[in-house]
């Protein structure tokens, strides 16, 4: 019985792991072997009220509902959609919807391995992202953008179509003051051939 029971709470425990999120940048500046990367990602048509299901009781919820995570590495591993593994989401991109993000990410060519959002923690239900998208460094670089990964969908939350879009005015929203958006060098993310 004790066995059950054990294997019971690593279920629940592995259940409700949280994925672990590159560091949000608060300025420019990326330490050893890091680079700030700025993005955004974006749904189309965005996800509308009721598609989330929220539930009182479920610790972290809302940080879950409010994001996309997206698995990056620097190697491309292709998520597995049949089980939400959360290894493949340590050091991923969470970003909320629509909101330019500013993160520090290892100074390497990084993949965008696959993605998902939640759309009811308790059921497990998931709308899940494609990857097979890089970004690399330019020598010398401390800070590049990476453009507007979008993806669209049809009415049954299948992706049909993933667009990377350079929409550069993203760079000033997300700088605080004092800093020069012409820093930050542009290497939007490329397609795997």
């Amino acid at each position: 019985m004790k066995a059950w029971l054990a294997i019971l709470s690593c279920l629940l425990l592995q259940a409700c792991a949280m994925p672990r999120a590159l560091p949000e940048a608060s300025d420019l500046r990326a330490g050893d072997g890091e680079v700030v990367v700025i993005g955004k990602v974006e749904l189309v048509p965005p996800l509308e009220r009721g598609e989330q299901k929220t539930h009182w009781n479920v610790v972290g919820e809302k940080r879950l509902l409010q994001r996309v995570w997206l698995s990056t590495g620097g190697e491309y591993r292709p998520v597995k959609t049949a089980q939400v593994d959360v290894a493949d989401f340590q050091g991923s991109l969470e970003a909320q919807w629509g909101v330019p993000f500013m993160v520090k990410a290892p100074r390497q060519r990084t993949w965008v391995n696959g993605g998902l959002a939640h759309l009811d923690v308790m059921e497990q239900e998931r709308l899940w992202f494609p990857g097979g998208l890089y970004f690399d460094v330019p020598p010398g670089a401390s800070a590049v953008y990476i453009g507007t990964l979008r993806f669209h969908r049809n009415d049954f939350n299948v992706i049909t179509r993933v667009e990377v879009v350079d929409e550069r005015k993203d760079v000033a929203t997300v700088l605080k003051a004092g800093a020069v958006p012409a820093e930050v060098r542009t290497s939007l993310l490329k397609r795997a051939r």
